[in-house]
């Protein structure tokens, strides 16, 4: 584990880096200023000399010494004043080089040079320029500057040189030459050095003084107050729950001192907030341990067992019921009013938790009694309204949908208080909403008259309720789910069984919301119109018309075993001649193919179902026969089929799977 730096050397640290910093700034800016200093001397010095001897040489002869290259007595007179003059300076001056030159375009040349050195170059021998040298030389020529100070690092010697010029003019005022000393300044770096340690030496003296002295300062106000912080801190956290009276002692008479009043005051209010919050955590424990028992106790005041009716073949249903809190306010209910007769409700209480809990059972009570006593959906609805606005101080309402289905005949008489219209799947077909007239909502007015209206389901159709929560489902783009995708998705598991439909809009309301969180109560029911068929009671021939009295003792037999009347068994036996024989004839054009016939007899009604793969064709299209015609004046074909409808009491067509489908159906 990293051991974490101390307040203390962290500080120290801080302030010798400091130190550091001041003494580097100190010696440079020192530094710069003395050099810059003894520059400026060596250059004062050194243009003393440079200009007293562009004053005395005579700047006329020098063009004849540059045209002639021949030396004569002023010419020795005046390198004999060169060379004295460089021997008086070079102890003051430190001058190493003396000379006057002419510049030229590759180098310059020289006219005079001091030998005090007995380096001396001849009249008129070239030497190269010194970098920056030449351009200076030529602003001089031309009388752009007057003097230069041209400070470089000779590339042979490595020594540090200070050359100065000044031009010498001829008595029209030209310049024609130039005087230029070079010195030798690399004792400015030694005495740059020595003025660099006195002062570092002064400065780490006085900065080390001052660290140690506020060190000590730092130390007493503030890390010692911060480590008593600290050491009290852990404290609070090891004994937190102990009623122990919190003391800090710390007199610093600022911020500190009052942070330590506020370490005392924390400590008060946070074992007061621990011994409140320890209260609330108990309360909220039993409440949500209420919760719990509630939402199972509503969860079992539905239908919660699947298949609810594993006995029953005639239709299969499934619900469920998600609510967005612990409780909610949604629910639905099916029961078996008598053998043929089952009730559908879907509610939406108004509002959420535990009261629209408790509304919510109160309501599916009264529904429930009331609807096994008898009577239409709307005057069950009536009595539940009546009832509820009767005690309905806290002003709650609940929309529902009831309707009382009839098995046997797929016929649905239904009511709807303010509830959304379900969607109905009709067998080959997509699903739909059905529209339907909207009462008031439960509880929100007494004395309302509700409405019945009839929806008729058929084998194969299913019927789809649902509460608000589904099309109202929303993605964190506050968009909805909408009626519009849910029948979409309804219509994805059209073909599903009840179960698999619900479960499949579940995963396309998820999918839809994401990580949204659940706004409402999701509820669901659907219910599906089985078709049963008896494999007993079916029989499949040859489309051929030598087979229609094997089909016709079929259905005889049927018919004679469930006490059918003689005048019921010849209008069924002529209507499934008719039907066969148009099989047999037409079905298959030129080729053969089967028939299959299946006869049932469910809740006091016959029905009798003719199937074949032929040429898609429904009968039931051709317009009736005029019969007030006589038989030379009425055109020829559709009798049959019209003394089929007269005969049965429905007939209808569908094709599907590939199948030409007639199902006749006859009360008994």
């Amino acid at each position: 584990m990293r051991r974490e730096g101390r307040i203390a050397r962290r500080t120290l640290i801080g302030l010798i880096l400091l130190a550091v910093i001041i003494v580097v700034a100190i010696s440079t800016a020192i530094s710069v200023q003395v050099r810059k200093e003894f520059v400026a001397n060596y250059s004062d010095f050194a243009l003393s000399y440079v200009n007293s001897a562009a004053e005395y040489i005579d700047g006329d002869r020098i063009q004849e010494y540059y045209k002639t290259g021949k030396a004569d007595d002023y010419y020795e007179q005046i390198r004999l004043y060169l060379n004295v003059t460089a021997e008086k300076s070079a102890d003051s001056a430190n001058i190493q080089y003396f000379y006057v030159f002419i510049p030229g375009e590759d180098d310059f040349i020289y006219i005079w040079d001091a030998d005090a050195k007995e380096e001396a170059a001849e009249l008129l021998e070239h030497y190269p320029y010194s970098e920056g040298a030449k351009e200076q030389a030529f602003k001089m020529l031309n009388k752009e500057i007057s003097e230069d100070v041209h400070y470089y690092i000779d590339a042979e010697s490595g020594a540090d040189i200070l050359t100065v010029s000044t031009g010498v003019e001829d008595s029209k005022g030209n310049t024609v030459a130039i005087v230029a000393a070079d010195l030798s300044v690399t004792g400015i770096n030694d005495a740059i050095s020595k003025v660099i340690t006195g002062v570092i030496i002064s400065v780490i003296g006085i900065m080390s003084v001052v660290i140690i002295a506020y060190y000590q300062v730092i130390r007493q106000k503030i890390v010692n107050p911060i480590e008593t912080l600290n050491k009290t801190t852990e404290n609070i956290i090891e004994h937190i729950e102990n009623d122990e009276t919190l003391s800090i002692n710390i007199r610093t008479n600022d911020e500190l001192e009052r942070l330590a009043n506020s370490f005392v005051e924390m400590n008060k209010r946070l074992k007061e907030y621990i011994r409140q919050n320890a209260v609330i955590t108990a309360e909220k424990e039993r409440i949500g341990a209420e919760l719990s028992i509630a939402g199972t106790i509503q969860e079992n005041a539905v239908p919660n067992i699947f298949p609810a009716f594993p006995e029953r073949k005639d239709f299969d249903i499934y619900a469920s019921m998600t609510p967005a809190k612990e409780v909610g306010g949604d629910f639905y209910n099916f029961f078996l009013v008598d053998d043929d007769h089952i009730a559908l409700v879907m509610a939406d209480v108004s509002g959420k938790g535990i009261p629209a809990a408790l509304f919510m059972m109160v309501a599916n009570i009264l529904i429930s009694d009331r609807t096994r006593i008898g009577g239409t959906p709307a005057e069950i609805l009536e009595y539940v309204n009546n009832s509820i606005c009767a005690n309905n101080e806290a002003d709650m309402f609940v929309t529902v949908w009831l309707g009382i289905l009839e098995l046997s005949t797929g016929k649905m008489i239904a009511a709807n208080a303010g509830h959304d219209d379900p969607a109905v799947y009709r067998k080959g077909g997509d699903f739909e909403i059905i529209k339907n007239r909207h009462g008031i909502a439960i509880g929100a007015l007494g004395g309302v008259h509700y409405k019945n209206f009839e929806i008729q389901l058929n084998k194969g159709d299913k019927i789809f309720l649902y509460t608000d929560g589904v099309p109202e489902a929303t993605d964190n783009n506050e968009e909805l789910f909408t009626i519009s995708r849910m029948v979409q998705a309804l219509n994805n598991y059209k073909k599903e069984k009840p179960q698999d439909i619900i479960d499949g809009i579940n995963r396309s309301v998820i999918d839809f919301v994401g990580d949204a969180p659940q706004f409402d109560d999701l509820t669901m029911l659907c219910l599906e119109l089985m078709e049963t068929e008896d494999v007993d009671n079916m029989l499949t021939v040859e489309a051929l018309n030598e087979n229609l009295q094997t089909v016709m003792d079929f259905v005889d037999g049927f018919l004679e075993e469930n006490g059918v009347s003689a005048k019921t068994q010849m209008q069924v036996d002529l209507s499934v001649e008719e039907i066969f024989v148009n099989i047999a004839n037409y079905a298959y054009g030129n080729g053969t193919g089967t028939a299959e016939i299946s006869v049932k007899s469910d809740g006091g009604e016959i029905t009798v179902m003719l199937k074949d793969s032929g040429i898609p064709y429904n009968p039931l299209k051709k317009p009736d026969p005029d019969i007030t015609l006589s038989t030379e004046e009425r055109p020829i074909g559709g009798l049959g089929i019209f003394l089929t409808k007269k005969n049965m009491d429905t007939v209808t067509y569908e094709y599907s799977n590939n199948q030409n489908i007639l199902t006749m159906t006859k009360k008994i």
